[in-house]
């Protein structure tokens, strides 16, 4: 059950670190996929993703795989290394932590670029731009960063987003997956929720007109995690991404 907390200076402060550090251990074997080229290697390329972020990772709706574009750019990677590419699936914050344990060789969930990440992981080059934008009730009024602080507003837990709500004396109720968080908006338990724009519009439209998405709020660069000296990978990544630029 998730409840709202008391904000505070230390709140503040541990999110922060927490974009750094550890936040939990532990994830659970989704699937396996075949690169197209096995190569000499025949340890899995391993990828995790929240799996609900789309259109970026996402279930398919028919057969239940993990879809979507991060999933097509990693695919393409570890197809470039010769490797087999391994999905698994863990909540937002163990994402950047896992990777830096060697844990996994990368994630990508809608995971946005900063300084202050860099310090833990590498970055692959950016292969979306976004931004944060409110999901809410279409019948309430549309909601606003100035308004937000008299709202009951979810968003992912460490994430950027989350530490954009703390930065502005917002103290919002806080989720392990974008799933998760749009159930509570839609059962009445949220007045809206503070995510990822592409994601934010894509869930509004399939709505049948129940909910809507505002004005965007911020912008930001979205990159694959890299376990830190695996510039194999990070080549490979940074190689699929710009050819999918010039396509």
């Amino acid at each position: 059950m998730n409840r709202r907390r008391e904000p505070s200076a230390f709140r503040a402060a541990a999110l922060a670190a927490a974009l750094l550090s550890a936040a939990g251990a532990g994830c659970s074997r989704d699937r396996a996929e075949v690169a197209a080229t096995p190569g000499a290697d025949d340890s899995p390329l391993v990828i995790l993703t929240t799996t609900h972020t789309p259109p970026y990772s996402y279930p398919d709706e028919k057969t239940g795989e993990i879809v979507g574009i991060e999933i097509d750019i990693a695919r393409a990677a570890a197809a470039k290394l010769g490797r087999r590419l391994e999905i698994r699936k863990a909540k937002f914050p163990e994402l950047l932590p896992l990777v830096s344990e060697g844990k996994a060789d990368m994630a990508a969930s809608g995971i946005t670029i900063t300084e202050g990440r860099r310090q833990a992981v590498d970055f692959s080059e950016p292969y979306a731009t976004e931004g944060g934008m409110f999901l809410y009730r279409a019948e309430e009024p549309m909601p606003s960063m100035i308004r937000a602080e008299t709202l009951r507003v979810g968003t992912i837990d460490a994430s950027t987003y989350d530490f954009y709500l703390t930065s502005h004396d917002v103290d919002p109720i806080r989720y392990d997956s974008f799933e998760n968080a749009k159930k509570d908006l839609e059962d009445g338990k949220l007045d809206a929720v503070f995510f990822d724009s592409c994601a934010v519009k894509i869930v509004a439209g399939e709505s049948g007109g129940t909910l809507a998405a505002s004005r965007l709020e911020t912008r930001e660069n979205f990159g694959f995690v890299v376990r830190k000296g695996n510039v194999a990978l990070k080549a490979a990544l940074d190689e699929v991404i710009v050819e999918r630029q010039f396509k």
